[in-house]
């Protein structure tokens, strides 16, 4: 008895209604239709139109649904099914069909792209198996190791070089002189610009690196006067080669690289018109103010030349000559690091000097 009781109770309920209509074919939706066209109304208490609260969603219940179509009163939609192996079956992949007679590689992948499987028509493999030996990598074949890496299949040696033939037009050719003989190098092409271009797989294909310019300058051939190439050194500071006699200008505080190569002709025009400006407190330079010491002037010329004076009144042989290779001598000996061969130059030239 209980358990009837419960099957009446839930046969009252609003889904089996609407169940229960749907099998039987009665339209549970007329008595809405006719109060939305205004042949039944509803009031409240307030004698006011009654708004209805649509909870439920105006749609077919699932359940509605499955039953119409069991029934056979609604049509089953049927959904295409991607299979790979039937389009395959209908057109084989574009690698088997290429003849390389009569395309060029170049024409099918022109630019960087992603790998694509179908298209290159080589035996890739790539992954990594316990025993290689028995099991070979994979297959190109929807491996996505071979997306996630670059590849430079458009880089090949054709397309480089039609790539070289298209930009030839717009390129100067070399002098065929500095070809011959690099020595006039230095003379005829005395700046130098260097700089660095990356080429790496990122989200951006700019590298902050490639911005930075070096300038090497060669001093002699900015034909300096003896006081404006010292006051060049002077400002230039550790960025002049003593040995070299190159002046290196380093810009990369700029964005771009056109706007640090415009920087560094910048400061190579101030400093070489600072160098050659004459200022009036330039003339109260003394010899101690010099860079570098100068073995006219020195105490060691003039104690030198009386100590020849007082040979010759002895009547010892002593060559004139020695002295000015002596002064040279002298002059790197003092001006540069101190080893052990200029220590012995410098006594073989003393002793050559005064004919010991």
């Amino acid at each position: 008895m209980h358990r009837l009781s419960h099957i009446g109770t839930r046969s009252k309920s609003t889904l089996a209604d609407k169940l229960r209509n749907a099998v039987g074919g009665a339209d549970y939706g007329k008595s809405k239709q006719a109060m939305a066209a205004g042949s039944l109304t509803a009031k409240d208490e307030n004698g006011e139109d009654f708004r209805e609260l649509y909870v439920m969603p105006k749609r077919k219940l699932r359940g509605q649904t499955q039953l119409e179509q069991a029934t056979g009163r609604a049509e089953v939609k049927t959904r295409s099914r991607f299979d790979l192996m039937d389009r395959l079956a209908e057109r084989p992949p574009r690698s088997e069909e290429m003849d390389p007679e009569k395309h060029t590689w170049s024409d099918i992948w022109p630019a960087a792209r992603t790998f694509a499987s179908s298209v290159v028509p080589l035996p890739v493999r790539m992954g990594s198996r316990p025993n290689v030996e028995k099991r070979a990598p994979f297959k190109k074949e929807g491996n996505l190791e071979l997306v996630k890496i670059p590849n430079f299949l458009h880089l090949t040696p054709v397309a480089v070089q039609q790539h070289c033939e298209a930009i030839k037009k717009f390129c100067t050719p070399y002098p065929p002189e500095l070809l011959s003989d690099a020595s006039l190098t230095p003379s005829l092409l005395p700046i130098s610009v260097q700089y660095s271009t990356y080429i790496h797989q990122g989200t951006n294909i700019r590298d902050i690196r490639s911005r930075v310019i070096t300038m090497i300058v060669d001093v002699d051939s900015l034909k300096l006067s003896e006081n404006a190439a010292e006051k060049l050194v002077r400002l230039a500071g550790n960025r002049y080669n003593q040995e070299t006699g190159k002046l290196t200008i380093i810009t990369d505080r700029c964005h771009t690289r056109k706007q640090n190569l415009d920087y560094a002709h910048y400061l190579l025009t101030v400093l070489y018109h600072e160098a050659n400006k004459q200022e009036a407190w330039a003339e109260l330079k003394e010899r101690s103010d010099n860079l570098q010491v100068e073995f006219d002037g020195s105490t060691t010329k003039s104690k030198l030349e009386d100590l020849i004076e007082k040979a010759k009144s002895s009547g010892l042989k002593t060559d004139e000559k020695a002295l000015a290779e002596f002064g040279e001598m002298w002059k790197t000996y003092r001006n540069t690091e101190e080893t052990a061969e200029k220590t012995r130059e410098y006594g073989r030239q003393m002793k050559k000097m005064l004919g010991i």
